[in-house]
């Protein structure tokens, strides 16, 4: 597996993955390139398998700190529990590393495999909200619950929070500066 940073080129199997996943499909404005979010690609044998996204909020809203959250992470459904989440968020997370020392996250309190994993990469919540930036759980009949993790500096981010890549070959285009 390859995590890469996504190219314009890759709606069309971004789209297939969200298909597969029973996920809204992506638009180009989604991947496009700027400078405040990184969106991510895991490739297998050259096919897209995965992928995610960061956003940055400048300002506080609705109870919920400014800064890098961690985006949505689409995972073709035959690749889900193999570490193609862990690995497109541990290569976000670098990123956002790179920039801030805090990272935020929320899911629905009902997403345990999304908690646990983040759980694993030391985010611990904070909060509990029935909205956060526009975004409900179950048409708001469940609470979505806020994440943060903050980065020790000098330390790498596999090793800051317990946890390694697993031996997984991650490859990040320019932006990201590794390859």
């Amino acid at each position: 597996m390859q995590i890469r940073e996504c190219a314009l080129d890759d709606l069309a199997q971004v789209n297939a993955v969200c298909d597969a996943a029973g996920r809204n499909r992506w638009i180009r404005d989604m991947i496009a390139p700027r400078s405040d979010r990184f969106i991510l690609v895991a490739v297998a044998q050259g096919e897209v398998i995965g992928v995610a996204k960061t956003h940055f909020h400048s300002n506080p809203a609705d109870s919920s700190p400014a800064g890098h959250y961690l985006g949505g992470v689409v995972v073709a459904p035959e690749f889900r529990r193999r570490g193609v989440g862990s690995a497109l968020t541990q290569a976000r997370l670098e990123w956002i590393w790179s920039r801030a020392s805090i990272a935020h996250y929320f899911a629905n309190e009902h997403n345990t495999a999304s908690i646990r994993m983040h759980e694993a990469l030391g985010f611990r919540p904070v909060a509990r909200f029935s909205e956060i930036r526009g975004v409900t759980a179950d048409d708001g009949r469940s609470k979505l619950i806020l994440f943060e993790a903050r980065h020790i500096p000098g330390q790498a981010a596999e090793s800051c929070n317990g946890t390694t890549n697993g031996g997984r070959q991650a490859v990040i285009g320019p932006a990201g500066g590794r390859t």
